[in-house]
């Protein structure tokens, strides 16, 4: 105890204190700043509500053994800069044109890596996103519109009056199905409805998920019901999927149109054609020609197939993208093309077996040949893919396969051309794929597209 009341004595009580009170008032100082600190952040965004929420492994570089002053700046900053950015894409109005999607992308950037919200960034990047409002308009309606229903992935699938089905979306209790998301979907969907008639879209209690959330209430679980409202009818089931039909026809058209002008009318199905029906030769001139993107490319050889040896087929070869991909699997590859300069190059490649400059729809088996494999990307335009490949089937040998890329349409179009064709891949036994949206976005066009499989039987 001596010992211990000595070095208390000798101990610099004064000097201590001194500390302990400049400690204070430093605090009190900081505590200030950091105050002034977080109310120029809510004037950087005065609509975020997430101004004063600075993640809390930044704010623990204040002090202690984690003081960093030069990361806590760095942290501040990139705080600020979403502060920033947010606060600007809720004042444009442009928020109200995009999807969920693309609103979940735009907060994943700035969570991951937000730009400096300098005035030169800003004004940049708002004046394009302004120049661009109507392509976001109509790309948040292609993605919201083919999650509620896989035909509007074609701009004319999807018929005036026609139902649609979202399976799953109530779970076992009758509450929303937290992984299905469907109500996000019908949000979106109710979203651009809006928009189109001009009227700001309600909150969510006052919308129509408000409108089954109030209904439902008090019925138990699984209950079956109707709701309707100005734009929407919708019947739950007791097996929790729902069935949604649209009240507004003009905007569905509306919709149809948006759909038409985002994919291209003329690279799918034009308005007013005949989806199958022949197109004369003089037809060929618009060629519709998009080349196929490597990746894209990759995929469709490696889900033909081709062994070395095996002869194959491409069909309207265009640049190649797909019969030089065959020969380099070591197939012996044909390409008929009837764009001369096309074909010119396909020839002097010296990589291809055979080179034809030819219309192919004029050319026959009898005098090409039967293949092993043939590989194709078609034109579209006019429902011009079903007669390629209705063609093109003629030229495969028996235990051959026919692959092709194809418009999204032809998986759920339901005029008499397109279930016939849908009938004859059943019976062979092949298969339709949707690929990826945006598959062709890198060579100019949003289009759709499905990957078609025939083969052909041994016995043919």
């Amino acid at each position: 105890m001596d010992e211990g009341r000595e070095l208390i004595m000798a101990a610099p009580i004064d000097k201590i204190d001194a500390h302990r009170l400049a400690a204070i008032e430093t605090f009190g100082r900081a505590f200030d700043l950091i105050q002034e600190g977080f109310s120029h952040l809510h004037e950087t965004g005065p609509t975020d509500p997430t101004t004063g929420y600075i993640d809390k492994s930044i704010m623990e570089m204040l002090g202690g053994r984690r003081g960093d002053r030069q990361a806590f700046v760095a942290g501040v900053e990139k705080h600020a800069n979403r502060v920033a950015w947010r606060h600007l894409l809720n004042i444009s109005g442009l928020e109200r044109l995009m999807d969920r999607t693309a609103k979940e992308q735009f907060a994943r950037q700035l969570t991951d890596d937000p730009p400096p919200a300098t005035p030169e960034n800003c004004r940049a990047t708002m004046q394009a996103l302004f120049e661009d409002a109507d392509t976001i308009f109509r790309r948040g309606i292609a993605t919201a519109f083919a999650k509620l229903d896989r035909r509007f992935r074609s701009h004319d699938g999807f018929k005036i009056g026609s139902r649609i089905v979202l399976s799953n979306a109530f779970g076992i209790y009758g509450t929303w199905n937290h992984y299905a998301r469907q109500q996000d979907v019908l949000r979106d969907v109710e979203r651009t409805f809006h928009v189109l008639d001009g009227r700001q879209q309600p909150d969510q209690v006052d919308g129509i998920v408000g409108a089954i959330d109030r209904d439902k209430r008090n019925r138990g679980e699984r209950p079956a019901f109707t709701v309707e409202d100005a734009y929407f009818r919708v019947r739950i089931f007791k097996n929790g999927n729902a069935h949604v039909w649209f009240l507004r026809d003009d905007l569905v058209e509306r919709v149809n149109l948006l759909l038409a002008q985002h994919y291209g009318a003329a690279l799918g199905d034009a308005s007013g054609s005949t989806p199958g029906a022949p197109v004369p030769r003089e037809a060929a001139a618009g060629f519709s020609f998009f080349p196929t993107p490597d990746d894209l490319a990759d995929r469709v050889v490696d889900d033909t197939n081709i062994r070395a040896g095996m002869t194959v087929l491409e069909p309207s070869a265009g640049t190649g993208a797909l019969a030089f991909r065959a020969a380099s699997r070591g197939g012996h590859v044909t390409a008929v093309e009837i764009q001369r300069q096309f074909a010119e190059q396909l020839a002097s490649s010296g990589t291809l077996g055979r080179v034809i400059h030819d219309d192919f729809m004029q050319l026959s088996p009898e005098v090409v040949g039967r293949f092993d494999r043939v590989v194709m990307n078609p034109p579209f335009c006019r429902g011009r893919d079903l007669d390629h490949v209705r063609h093109a089937l003629r030229f495969v040998a028996p235990g051959g396969r026919l692959v092709a890329i194809m418009s999204a349409g032809v998986a759920f179009r339901e005029d008499a051309a397109t279930v016939a064709f849908r009938a004859m891949v059943e019976a062979a036994r092949g298969r339709i794929m949707d690929l990826p949206e945006g598959s062709f976005a890198s060579v100019g066009t949003n289009v759709n597209t499905c990957l078609v499989t025939i083969p052909v039987s041994l016995l043919e």
